[in-house]
């Protein structure tokens, strides 16, 4: 079957030439046109501008209107032409269409199969228990031209690439769980190491906040202890009366204590149930205390 253009032919050209008084028309307009040039309109002149302008626009519309007219007997056989093409061309769509279904079905089901393939592949590879398929799936894998073998080599790459940065986690010295939880959810390195750091430098903060919090106390508990050793009257020791006799020698014992007495002058930083713990230890114990002048 061939597709034969009777007319118009190579030879005559696709449509034939349209014959007007073009050099005549051209040659009207031209005079026209330079005498409005070396026209000097006044003030006073403006109806006649209007008019001159007026009788222009008519000219340039009829010109126009014939152009508009020309195409359109010259468009009629391009268009009856067109609508028998696309007539004949819409009978040759359908079966196309039909095949295309086909085979979208035909490769629908190949890719089906290639993807139960590829399931079946990356159980046999041995990821972590955090890679599932999706995470590591490539679409291109499901084409054609990819082999399983590729597959295969690109899944034992992105294995041995995790394996590799779950080692440098851990190796982080400070919440290395922490970052790598991070890493479980995005498969990122940077962004895990970088969440790592965060946390240490949140906790290094803290730590800070926490000692500076601890001085400021004992600051004020000192402050506040000299304070009232300040007024406390120094504990006189008890008198004799006051010790039950419990052996012969008691006697001789104290005097032999009272000798042995050693003073000795020293500050402590405590807090405030702290220092009244040690002042009942001390009166407690019959130590006598007093404000270091």
């Amino acid at each position: 079957m061939e597709l034969r253009i009777i007319n118009p032919s190579e030879e005559s050209g696709f449509l034939s030439e349209i014959q007007w008084n073009y050099e005549e028309v051209k040659a009207w307009v031209a005079s026209r046109v330079e005498e409005y040039k070396n026209i000097a309109y006044t003030e006073d002149a403006a109806k006649d501008m209007k008019q001159d302008r007026a009788e222009l626009n008519k000219a340039k519309t009829a010109i126009e209107n014939e152009r508009k007219r020309i195409k359109k007997l010259c468009m009629e056989p391009y268009e009856r032409f067109e609508r028998q093409v696309k007539e004949v061309t819409g009978l040759i769509d359908e079966p196309i269409g039909l095949i295309d279904e086909q085979l979208k079905e035909i490769e629908e089901k190949r890719k089906q199969q290639k993807q139960k393939d590829i399931e079946e592949l990356f159980k046999t590879i041995g990821f972590q228990d955090f890679i599932v398929l999706e995470r590591i799936m490539d679409p291109k894998w499901l084409n054609a031209t990819v082999s399983l073998g590729k597959i295969e080599e690109q899944m034992k790459n992105i294995l041995f690439k995790v394996g590799t940065e779950v080692a440098t986690i851990s190796s982080l010295p400070e919440f290395s769980f922490e970052a790598l939880e991070i890493y479980k959810k995005t498969l990122d390195l940077n962004q895990a190491i970088a969440e790592g750091q965060r946390l240490a430098e949140i906790q290094k903060k803290k730590q800070q906040y926490e000692e500076e919090q601890k001085r400021i106390a004992a600051e004020k508990a000192r402050q506040e202890a000299e304070q009232k050793m300040a007024v406390q009257p120094a504990v006189e020791p008890p008198v004799a009366d006051s010790v039950p006799v419990v052996e012969e020698n008691a006697e001789t014992e104290a005097e032999t204590a009272q000798a042995n007495l050693i003073q000795m002058d020293f500050r402590v930083w405590a807090t405030k149930e702290q220092l009244l713990g040690l002042r009942e230890y001390l009166i407690g114990h019959q130590i006598k205390f007093g404000k270091v002048e």
